[in-house]
This record gives C-alpha cells, structure tokens and sequence, in this order.
C-alpha cells in the first residue's frame, strides 16, 4: 500500500474514533501524497460535509469529478442540492433560539435532519432546545451523536455538563459509540481505490497503433567522409520521388481517423507539395484542430481516469501539441501536466504547470496548480516552493489546497 492510501486508512480510523479535525488534517496530507487518490479527496469532503462547510465539500467533490471522473463524488454533489435551503433553515432557527422561541426553532432545526449536511451544529442545537424545554432524554440523545463524530466538540462538552448539572445523572454514559452509517458511507472510498473504468474496444485497438514499435531507420556508414555511399543515393532519390498520398489522407479525414491525420500532417508539414495537396492537408489540420483536439483530449482523460498514465501522457501530449487554438487549450496543459506528475515525472510536470500559472493564472486550476507546483518544488527548493505556497494563500485563501501543508511552507524557516 502507497503512502497515500496508508494516509487515507489512518484518516479513516481518527473518523472513526470520533477525530475529525485529525482525520481532515491526515487527508490532507493523502491528498497532496497523490491528487489521484479519489477515496481521500470524498473523506475530506464528508468531514466538511458534516462540519457545515458546504462550500469546501462541493469544491472537493466537483474537483474529484472533473479530475478524476469519480462518480462517487458526482452522487454526493447531487445529494447537496437541497441543502443550501437547509444552511437557511438552520440560521433561522438559531435566531428563533435567541429570541426564545424554542419549539418554532426545534421545527426548522427537525427539517434540517432530512440530510447529514452540518448535523454536528444542528444536533447541538436541537440538544440545547430539548434542554432549554425540559426534555434531557432527547437532549442527550442528541448530544451522543455528535460526539460519535467529533468528541472533543466544545460545544457538546458544554451541553454535557448541563445535562450533568440538570438532568438525570444516570442517562449520561460513555460516549464512544461508533456510528456505522457514517462508516458505511466513508468505507466506499476503500472501493474506489481500487475500482477502474472500463476503456472501450476502440481506445484500445487506438493504443495498439498508437504504441507499436516502429522500424528505426537503418544507420547509413559513409566508407570516407566526404564520399557518398550507393545507400545514401537510394533513400534521396525514395525521399524525392515519395507522393503525397492524397487518396488516403481523403479518405482519414472523410473517417475522422485522427490518428493517421496526426501522423500524415507532422510528417508533410515541411516538405515541398503541390498546391492541390495543400489544400487538403490544410482541411487535415483544420480537422485536427477541432474535433482532432477532442479526441486525443478526451482519451487522455479516460486514461488518466484508470491511472494508465502513459497511454494517458501519448493522447494528451497530442493534444497539447495540435490544440493552441482550442478552447480546451488550459485543460489539455493542466491534465498533461497532471498525467506526467501522476506517472511520477515532476520535471515535465514542472514545465505544463509552469506554463498554465503563466498563461492562465485565473483559470479554473489556478490553485491546483499552484498546490502542485509547491509540493513538487518543496523537497527540491524550498524557496521556489514558498513562492508559489504564498501565492496560494494569497490569492485563493478559501481553496482546499490552502491547508496546513501550505501554512507550513510559507512558515517555515529558511
């Protein structure tokens, strides 16, 4: 097991204990072990969830989404569409909890338990309205699920004392229980660790002729240095006399066979046609800088999804290549920076990342790439690696990639 997932597990068990804050720190630092790791990034997310961060949980799970295809993350996302009208609800119970007017306060809270979105804050507060009526049964009964989730919650410990001083002592026992829905939900990521998609039949008949070995030129050895060898003769006169094979790039580009397109276009780009030839290679590279961006771009997301990241690497490195013009442009330098950096290639990863925080510094992975930049620099130069924490924190200072790690860095002494 990698250190991430060694990271993810001991997350998993500080959840389990009752240690949230511990538990988010630990997944935290999985996460910036591997960006990969979906099973960290959905913990994180949940301990958010149940904390009443909603922000931070819908960008971690739209982040595990749109990198790493997680459909985990997707079925969360559209679990939370409700609970903004729920984050109202529970604000306006607690203004109904100042003013005194406790049972109007217990019927909004008692709506907001239609979710476990902010239950840590909301089971507190229905606890202290059950108190604040009389019912200690039901205050405490409240009082132990939070502390199921988070032990050390002040605010608990507080209504516990309450309970001790008002209530029946007898009622108030150790709260060490687990909860095991909880544990059932987090337990999924264990799942997706291991779970791949599925790379269709035309992906993969695409890899084989993308990866099969072609034949090396054979070395030509001159007997003297200035003479020519009856060799060297014959591959001029086959690279002079070689057509352009018009026949066949018609019919790659009227079949979209991009593959072939990408290959005829790199290799006629600088050689001497005719002007009717031109113009269909002109219509092969307009092709190819629309739907051929596409197409490597979104193979090389499908691979990157199944962590085959040398095959990912080949499709998105083609895109890159082809796709100046396109709008997917900043995507194809992010996901082929983060291909390269997954494989375990930080000085290429280096150079797309670069490029993005120079090109496109308020796109939408500003901060990732930022994060990544950091992680990547701070066991190599520490300096360079504070730069980019600071601007981290700087300008994305609600970013889940401004976390303790980061903090650390711009601390740290030099």
């Amino acid at each position: 097991m990698d250190k991430s997932k060694k990271l993810y597990v001991k997350a998993l068990d500080k959840y389990n204990e009752g240690h949230i804050d511990k538990a988010i720190g630990l997944c935290e630092e999985s996460i910036s072990k591997d960006m990969k790791n979906s099973a960290s990034i959905n913990l994180k997310g949940l301990l958010c969830y149940l904390k009443g961060d909603l922000d931070s949980a819908q960008r971690l799970w739209k982040m595990n989404y749109g990198v790493n295809k997680d459909e985990v993350s997707q079925r969360y996302l559209e679990d939370t569409k409700q609970d903004k009208e729920r984050l109202q609800l529970y604000i306006a119970a607690l203004s109904l909890i100042k003013e005194l007017k406790i049972n109007e306060a217990l019927s909004l809270l008692e709506q907001c338990e239609g979710s476990d979105f902010n239950c840590i804050n909301v089971n507190n507060h229905i606890a202290l309205c059950y108190i604040r009526i009389g019912e200690y049964n039901k205050a405490l009964e409240y009082i132990e699920k939070v502390l199921e989730i988070d032990r050390n919650n002040s605010m608990s410990k507080q209504i516990m004392k309450t309970l001790r001083t008002y209530g029946d002592r007898s009622l108030v026992k150790n709260h060490n229980k687990i909860n095991f829905k909880y544990v059932f939900i987090a337990l999924i990521g264990l799942v997706i660790l291991s779970s791949f998609f599925v790379i269709y039949d035309k992906f993969i008949k695409d890899n084989k002729s993308l990866n099969a070995p072609k034949e090396s030129p054979k070395k030509v050895i001159n007997k003297t240095d200035t003479g020519e060898t009856k060799k060297d003769k014959v591959i001029t006169n086959k690279e002079e006399n070689e057509i352009f094979p018009s026949d066949k790039v018609k019919s790659d580009i009227e079949n979209k066979n991009f593959l072939n397109l990408y290959e005829e276009t790199a290799k006629w780009k600088e050689k001497s046609i005719s002007d009717n030839d031109k113009i269909i290679l002109s219509k092969a590279n307009e092709l190819l800088g629309s739907e051929g961006v596409e197409y490597f771009y979104n193979n090389g997301c499908t691979y990157m999804s199944s962590n085959d990241y040398n095959n990912a690497k080949t499709y998105l490195v083609r895109a890159y290549e082809i796709g100046q013009g396109s709008y997917l442009y900043p995507h194809i330098i992010y996901m082929t920076g983060s291909a390269f950096y997954s494989s375990g290639d930080a000085e290429s990863a280096i150079k797309y990342y670069v490029q993005y925080d120079k090109d496109f510094s308020n796109g939408n992975y500003e901060d990732t790439v930022l994060y990544n930049l950091a992680i990547i620099y701070k066991d190599i130069d520490k300096s360079t690696a504070k730069t980019y924490a600071e601007k981290l924190l700087n300008n994305y200072p609600e970013s889940i990639y401004s976390n303790s790690i980061i903090r650390g860095l711009v601390t740290a002494i030099d």
